[in-house]
């Protein structure tokens, strides 16, 4: 065979490997992007976005309580009988639901975290809603009247937006 049909066949062979081993490469590099972008995607409108307004609307709720006096249990004051139904009120109608959601949102889509174990402000959160129900159960028996704060809950505190608006801001920069 002469070299000058071999050379131009052998090149053409390269270039058109080349091609293919190029193509398939940036294809390769774009479906991992994709898929990257689609698992932020994911994250943001199913865990950290809800996550997030969530735990925005229990923090206004609850400056709007405390702005009109519904802190009462930090006080070394004891604590009236409209107090304590007062905070039972909103810890039933307001700040339980809410808590619950949050909850849920965590449970249901825990293998969207960022993390590979679950963050301590996400266990604190369950521990926290988790401690509360059998108190809440209990107002709900007939005659609870009760002003003490042993009847109105002692639970570990929740680490509210700091690290989930972190989260948030730094996925959807994504």
């Amino acid at each position: 065979m002469q070299l000058s049909v071999v050379v131009p066949l052998v090149v053409t062979v390269f270039v058109a490997a080349a091609g293919y081993g190029a193509t398939y490469l940036t294809n390769l590099r774009l479906a991992r992007r994709k898929d990257h972008l689609d698992r932020v995607n994911r994250q943001l409108s199913e865990l950290y976005g809800p996550l997030y307004a969530q735990s925005e609307a229990v923090d206004r709720a609850w400056r709007k309580f405390v702005a009109g006096g519904g802190n009462v249990w930090a006080a070394l004051a004891p604590v009236t009988a409209e107090q304590a139904a007062t905070w039972r009120l909103w810890m039933s109608a307001v700040f339980m639901p809410l808590n619950r959601r949050m909850v849920e949102t965590v449970v249901s889509h825990a293998d969207l975290l960022r993390e590979d174990t679950i963050p301590e402000p996400l266990k604190d959160l369950c521990a926290h809603v988790a401690c509360y129900e059998p108190i809440v159960a209990r107002w709900q028996e007939d005659g609870f009247d009760s002003a003490q704060v042993d009847d109105h809950g002692r639970s570990p505190a929740i680490s509210r937006v700091g690290s989930w608006t972190t989260t948030y801001g730094t996925l959807s920069s994504h």
